[in-house]
């Protein structure tokens, strides 16, 4: 309602805008083309270009079925992270009832009953809330604890009287009456959702300097547990076989600006070895599944591996990105990362090569069962012919055949 917003951008006549519409003030855009045109209306405009959408005094109403729709996609199939605040155009106050984006809110909208407005709430950490290390601020728990019981009372709450199932609450807000989820969490789909339910958080903030930086703190924390497990357009995974620890899978995933699997690329993957020799490979496609790119490195030498993948467009030949995967082959670490004998490996070895193991309670029966093995001995001998009596003796007749056939011919 400011009306410092009329007829903003010089528009005439009914396009121009009202000062009681919303204003759309791009911040921090990459490009001059990037959000022109208000919030993405596209897959490809939303999915390649955002991991996160946080959402604060905002209505319902800004967004249209189709984007609400498509942000329920984006936390779903993209895997993205959705982050609705406090404001108090949010939750139920913007009409977000019944709507995709209320329906992948970890708390219920529809339940939230008329009451005395909540004066002096309290925040403090639930069971779930402490476990998660991105809602603590110090290392020691004494330590948070006092931080918490010196945070100033909160008057300004969305209550909410239910969660979800599956749906974690991590911090609550306590008045001389009730108790409200204050920071609700959950899985929605391939993505992630949060609910920050305080309005007037900034009150902590403002309270004194070491309370402003912990604000600070909290937020770069919160931002980073929304983004950091959020998967790019190329994923790049290299696994060692548990049979044969040289043998390495090689295993890149690509999809286009859509986020669907996109098949019709070209893999190429060099491999630094620990010497500063380079391998170059080439991923083929897989039959299973659709986008997948596999091949396999045989580590000959142990030491550090480090391999980096680089994915062209088949058709127009220009790259879609690099991603790059680390391992270390350390055949002795593996030997001796168990004391304990290799069962399943000795009984493999014995079943393959027709032998038997035996336990060491049995280890008595040994000799017996070693006069019962009938063991196959295979021994090669080598004799010279001459000292072979038939051998000799068929070269003598044959000598005394010569002699005779001459002296009957004369020629003797």
């Amino acid at each position: 309602m400011n009306p410092l917003f009329r007829g903003f951008g010089a528009k005439e006549g009914e396009e121009a805008q009202r000062y009681d519409q919303p204003v759309i003030i791009r911040l921090g855009t990459k490009d001059a083309k990037e959000l022109s045109d208000g919030f993405p209306k596209t897959a490809e405009d939303l999915f390649a270009e955002f991991r996160a959408i946080i959402l604060d005094d905002i209505e319902a109403a800004f967004f249209t079925q189709e984007q609400m729709n498509l942000i329920e996609r984006f936390v779903s199939e993209r895997g993205g992270a959705l982050f609705m605040l406090g404001g108090q155009e949010c939750y139920r106050n913007g009409g977000y009832e019944n709507t995709p984006i209320g329906r992948m809110l970890p708390v219920y909208l529809d339940q939230a009953a008329t009451g005395p407005a909540v004066e002096g709430a309290r925040f403090n950490l639930t069971r779930e809330g402490w476990l998660e290390s991105w809602m603590r601020l110090r290392s020691d728990r004494e330590e948070d604890e006092k931080r918490l019981s010196a945070m100033p009372a909160f008057q300004s709450i969305n209550p909410a009287f239910s969660i979800k199932p599956g749906a974690s609450i991590l911090a609550t807000v306590s008045d001389a009456q009730n108790s409200y989820p204050a920071v609700a969490v959950q899985r929605f789909g391939e993505g992630r959702v949060g609910s920050l339910m305080i309005a007037d958080l900034w009150r902590w903030g403002l309270y004194d300097e070491d309370s402003h930086k912990d604000m600070d703190r909290l937020w770069r924390q919160m931002m980073r547990w929304l983004v950091v497990d959020v998967a790019d357009a190329i994923t790049f995974a290299a696994e060692t076989d548990a049979a044969d620890q040289e043998r390495v899978k090689l295993a890149v995933r690509v999809r286009d600006r859509a986020f669907k699997a996109n098949s019709d690329a070209i893999v190429k993957i060099e491999v630094t070895q620990p010497d500063g020799t380079k391998s170059q490979l080439f991923a083929e496609p897989s039959l299973k599944e659709a986008g997948l790119f596999e091949t396999e490195f045989f580590a000959a030498e142990p030491g550090n591996y480090r391999a980096s993948a680089t994915v062209e467009d088949a058709e127009k030949r220009t790259a879609l990105g690099t991603k790059a995967v680390g391992w270390t082959h350390d055949p002795l670490a593996t030997e001796f990362a168990k004391l304990e004998p290799n069962r399943e490996l000795m009984q493999r070895l014995a079943d393959e090569t027709g032998g038997k193991m035996i336990a060491l309670k049995s280890i008595a029966e040994l000799p017996e069962m070693l006069k019962n093995i009938r063991v196959p001995v295979e021994v090669t001998l080598a004799t010279p012919l001459w000292h072979t009596p038939w051998i000799f003796i068929a070269i003598l007749l044959l000598l005394l055949g010569e002699w005779v056939l001459r002296r009957k011919g004369g020629m003797a």
